[in-house]
């Protein structure tokens, strides 16, 4: 403590002999500087002085918060009707699902664009599906012009054109789809380049050895095929086929297997050849026919066989169909999450296309609320718009538990696709009008009721400009509005956002 008061004591010498030593300086400079320094020290008071006052004032006005007042009746709607939540949506609007899973390849359309009914939004990698269009295309046509042999002549060259393009087909299939999954030669046959799914690793290898030797013999025997029995000819080439036929199948398992690491390459090979067996099974099958009743005038099972070809065309057809993406509506396209190289899966949401020009307002409602609405009834949008009922669900939705409601409105330039906009019932009966308070419940807006755990109360500003708390009853919430059931009239005006507000706080009146 002595040393403290002994600091104390040096440094208040030290503040003398300083004051002392700069009015003895002061006294020395010449009578005009003095002068000068004197108005300079003066001008800084005054400005040190009213920066003060002017903070102290800046202060005391940023502590006051400014509020909003309005009357119950106008942040209830004039206090004769209830409100709901609806989103406004095209009255017609398709939202497009993927068909397949895939890669997208192109991209036609962009977002805010106009598309036309049928036209292609986006595409899929679609090469295996394609080829196969063009083997059923190939099988189709194989059988029109089987029907159209009419002479026992024409129907053996055309067996044994059959047996040498099945072949042909066949040795394309071997080298160019078939072997796609197979690699270096081994001792028990080429190396498979998938995991098998079966627990033998090498039955695949010894089946591909096997199927070697028909091709083999099937290629021996063409030179000879303009001199066989037809009929001969085109088992041999059906028996080729099928034992292609259970190779492809295996190999589609262990393709399809988990952690097969199968590559994109090898999966469009594998339809391929798929649809080359196919293909060649149907067309054997309609040279027979057509050998066999070479000397019968009937067409009936020709005519059968090119509608089987046909229906594996269309077929075909249709798994290609899955991979383009069109517009089953004309419109504007409002949602449009892919690009060019991404994947998409079987039922996934890629594009929304709607006519936006034509807008309606689905909203939903409660069981009780339900009474207060008809079909063509009158209700107010969001304050601004005359809308009219157009609809009204008989039943309660399953998922939500709510009714279903379709709002039509006229002249509705500054509604948008997908808003959200607040709809304003009417009441089954007018409210009775009382002195004090409304009979029967208000609909304000949540931030207007300040709640606390024991109370619920409404702020009013008095004539000091101090917050008064109003308590109020409330009853049930409806959206971003909460009932009020008594403690307020009307014509009360009151606080619009009571957040952050406590009872006498001084406050500002906004415009």
């Amino acid at each position: 403590m002595s040393s403290l008061i002994s600091f104390a004591k040096r440094s208040a010498a030290r503040v003398r002999a300083f004051s002392v030593s700069a009015w003895r300086r002061f006294r020395r400079l010449p009578l005009w500087q003095q002068v000068v320094l004197a108005v300079i020290l003066a001008a800084l008071v005054i400005g040190g002085i009213a920066f003060l006052r002017s903070t102290e004032s800046d202060d005391s006005a940023e502590q006051l918060r400014s509020v909003t007042l309005a009357s119950v009746g106008e942040l209830s709607g004039a206090g004769d009707s209830v409100s709901i939540i609806g989103t406004v949506r095209s009255v017609t609007e398709a939202d497009i699902l993927a068909q397949t899973g895939g890669t997208v390849r192109r991209v036609n359309a962009r977002l805010g664009g106009a598309v036309g009914a049928g036209s292609v939004i986006a595409e899929l990698e679609n090469a295996s599906e394609r080829a196969m269009v063009l083997q059923a295309e190939g099988a189709y046509d194989a059988a029109v012009a089987a029907r159209s042999a009419v002479s026992p002549t024409d129907a053996t060259a055309a067996a044994r054109n059959a047996y040498r393009t099945a072949y042909t087909a066949f040795d394309t299939a071997i080298e160019t789809q078939v072997d796609a999954f197979y690699g270096a030669p081994t001792p028990y046959g080429p190396k498979l380049l998938i995991n098998p799914a079966t627990t033998d690793p090498t039955a695949l290898s010894r089946d591909r050895t096997a199927l070697e030797g028909v091709r083999k013999s099937f290629a021996a025997n063409v030179p000879s095929a303009g001199t066989r029995e037809p009929e001969a000819l085109l088992a041999e080439a059906e028996a080729a086929y099928q034992a292609l036929s259970e190779h492809v199948s295996r190999l589609a398992a262990s393709a399809n297997a988990r952690d097969s690491r199968v590559t994109a390459e090898q999966t469009a090979a594998l339809a391929a050849a798929r649809a080359t067996v196919n293909a060649q099974l149907a067309a054997i099958a309609s040279a027979r026919e057509s050998y066999r009743n070479r000397s019968v005038t009937s067409t009936a099972s020709v005519d059968a066989s090119v509608k089987s070809a046909l229906g594996a065309l269309r077929g075909a057809q249709a798994q290609l169909e899955k991979t383009i993406i069109r517009a089953p509506i004309g419109g504007t396209v409002n949602f449009l999450p892919i690009r060019v190289g991404d994947y998409v899966t079987a039922f996934m949401h890629v594009a929304t296309v709607a006519q936006n020009g034509a807008l309606e307002i689905v909203a939903y409602v409660s069981e009780d609320d339900r009474a207060l609405l008809a079909a063509g009834g009158a209700v107010r949008v969001n304050d601004t718009y005359d809308g009219i009922v157009t609809s009204v669900a008989p039943a309660l939705d399953p998922s939500t538990k709510q009714i279903e409601v379709h709002v039509a409105v006229a002249a509705a330039d500054g509604l948008v696709n997908g808003q959200s906009v607040r709809i304003a019932l009417p009441n089954a009966a007018p409210r009775a009008e009382a002195e004090d308070e409304s009979a029967g419940p208000l609909l304000l807006p949540l931030a207007t009721v300040k709640l606390r755990a024991e109370e619920r109360i409404v702020f009013t500003v008095g004539e000091d400009g101090r917050l008064a708390a109003r308590a109020v009853e409330v009853g049930a919430v409806r959206g971003d509005r909460i009932e009020v059931l008594s403690g307020l009239t009307p014509e009360m005006r009151v606080v619009t956002d009571a957040r952050g507000l406590a009872e006498g706080q001084q406050v500002n009146i906004a415009d």
